[in-house]
């Protein structure tokens, strides 16, 4: 049993509880602060379900001391529970060989629950484990709100498994196989108990809630007037009113689910029988707000012929003036799953596993939290010494940067001179550089002309009829093509002119005409003047004579 005071928080259906448990002598407990809030279970309302458990955790945190990391009962509607058989295998392989079972009996992937497994008995050859899953986003809002309200999850358990340790603490010398039946607002858990230890539970949604929805169906009442009615009915109507329809429809409806529930009833022992080889129970436990309902128990006494009693949560239980004042003693039936979570046992299964992967690294950093910050304090020490001496050198080392730059002010000032003087040096080159092109330039078109005209020569019979000058954009002619080049915009010559036939001066020119215009244009690209020809055109319509134009790219080397 755990040795320190705990929280515990149990978020059913219908209510959410919370109690402070510390241990005191004998191996008992005592419930030193209580709080219970009660809240609707309309199916109707199933979407606000969360919200409005966030409000009543949110009531149950704002009574005194009842705030601080807690262990949390998850209730039996939101969770699957199943029971399974596996060989028995080395424990160094058996995580394995659970989870690969695991992935098999639950009808989710295990990416989107959380689950948990517990060893419940082995014979030598198998090993019976119960595992419980929970979807991962509903087991995360939960906790979320549970944190919100001043509750931080640090374990979570099925109120399957939380009631089975309940009834070990309270009644560890019951003998023989024994049946508790937990029947809440829209679950009803039924657990039985062998005489070792060994146990096997089912949780199914046959609850209170079943009652007042055939009562409200019968009646033509919504849900909240039907539950009114149920419980002004259990609570023992006046005479007048005991042979009135709505008494007549809770009984009914009453009766009927007492037959359904020892339906269930016979299903479970039959399947414990099967299991474990046990013999029918000897005693029925009841529990859970369903408990309380007129004519169970004496029906399943005479159903199944054992003895039927209350279960008693704080049999083994003090109560504090505190506790008892909260009405901790008029809510005995709701406390299974509070006494059961305050239990401690060594047992398989991890009490974490229902825990969110987000939830269990928070409660993990959480964990290491103080070791961080001592080990961060124990840094912060150790360091003072170095700081100081590093600081210390640091101080000198400004000092001599001073001292240094005073020194250096005046060679800084000769060498922002000195790049002064290059810059103007700099300037002053490509100033010359653009003079010697302009006076290159100045002969250019003259010994241009005279090339032309030398060309021209060694043809015959062709003149030119218009020379246009057409410039390029700026940068035109690359260095890459030109690495002479002189800077400024590449230089292009557009020529017109005629070709005369003199052998077909009255006919279409002839391919000797052709010829020589091939020829012309050869001899303009080896002109050192000329770098490329470009847009050559021909026209031949005119008898005798062969028009032609074309452009000549000057070469950057010879500036025009």
């Amino acid at each position: 049993m755990r040795t320190t005071p705990q929280l515990v928080v149990d978020a059913g259906a219908s209510h959410v509880a919370g109690g402070i448990f510390a241990p005191v002598s004998g191996g008992r407990l005592l419930l030193q602060e209580f709080a219970l809030e009660q809240c609707t279970s309309d199916p109707s309302l199933e979407p606000g379900w969360l919200e409005r458990t966030a409000e009543a955790l949110a009531e149950v945190a704002s009574r005194p001391h009842l705030r601080g990391p807690a262990s949390l009962a998850v209730p039996g509607h939101l969770t699957l529970t199943k029971f399974i058989k596996t060989p028995v295998i080395a424990e160094a392989k058996r995580d394995q060989v659970i989870r690969f079972e695991a992935a098999q009996a639950i009808p989710y992937p295990l990416e989107a629950v959380t689950w948990d497994h517990r060893i419940v008995a082995g014979d030598g050859l198998d090993l019976e484990i119960m595992l419980t899953a929970v979807k991962r986003e509903v087991m995360e809002n939960l906790c979320a709100a549970a944190e919100e309200a001043g509750f931080p999850v640090k374990r979570a358990a099925s109120s399957c498994l939380t009631l089975y340790r309940a009834f070990g603490f309270n009644y560890p010398m019951a003998q023989g196989p024994v049946l508790v039946v937990d029947i809440g607002a829209r679950s009803t858990n039924l657990l039985m108990v062998g005489p070792r230890g060994q146990f096997f539970a089912r949780t199914f949604a046959l609850a209170g809630n079943a009652i007042t929805a055939a009562v409200a169906e019968e009646l033509r009442l919504d849900f909240a007037e039907a539950e009114s009615v149920k419980l002004q009915v259990m609570a023992d109507l006046p005479r007048e009113l005991q042979d009135s329809p709505m008494a007549g429809a809770v009984r009914g409806a009453t009766a009927n689910f007492i037959n359904r529930l020892q339906l269930e009833i016979m299903r479970t022992t039959g399947n414990f029988r099967w299991r474990s080889g046990a013999t029918s129970p000897v005693a029925i436990y009841l529990t859970g707000g369903g408990s309380l309902l007129g004519g169970l128990a004496p029906a399943l006494a005479q159903k199944f012929n054992v003895p039927v009693e209350p279960y008693d949560a704080l049999r083994n239980v003090e109560l504090s003036d505190r506790a008892r004042a909260a009405g901790a003693a008029g809510s005995t039936h709701l406390l299974a799953n509070l006494v059961g979570l305050a239990v401690s046992a060594d047992e398989a299964g991890t009490e974490v596993g229902l825990l969110p992967p987000a939830v269990r690294a928070t409660r993990a950093f959480r964990r290491r939290q103080p070791n961080l910050l001592g080990a961060a304090t124990l840094v912060s020490v150790a360091l003072l010494s170095p700081i100081w001496h590093y600081h210390r050198l640091a101080k000198s080392d400004e000092a001599r940067a001073v001292e240094l730059a005073a020194e250096t002010r005046p060679i800084n000032a000769i060498a922002n001179r000195n790049v002064d003087s290059q810059r103007k040096i700099a300037a002053l080159q490509r100033q010359i550089e653009v003079i010697q092109h302009l006076k290159a330039a100045r002969s250019g078109w003259v010994d241009f002309m005279s090339d032309l005209q030398g060309r021209l020569g060694k043809v015959e019979d062709v003149w030119l009829d218009e020379i246009a000058i057409e410039r390029a954009p700026e940068g035109a002619a690359t260095a890459a093509q030109f690495p002479a080049a002189q800077t400024g915009p590449a230089l292009k010559l557009r020529l017109s002119g005629r070709l005369l036939d003199v052998q077909n001066p009255l006919s279409k020119v002839s391919a000797d005409a052709y010829a020589r215009v091939k020829e012309l244009l050869a001899g303009f690209a080896q002109s050192p003047f000329i770098a490329a020809i470009e847009a050559e055109r021909f026209d031949n319509a005119q008898p005798g004579l062969l028009r032609f134009d074309f452009t000549l790219r000057v070469n950057p080397q010879h500036a025009l």
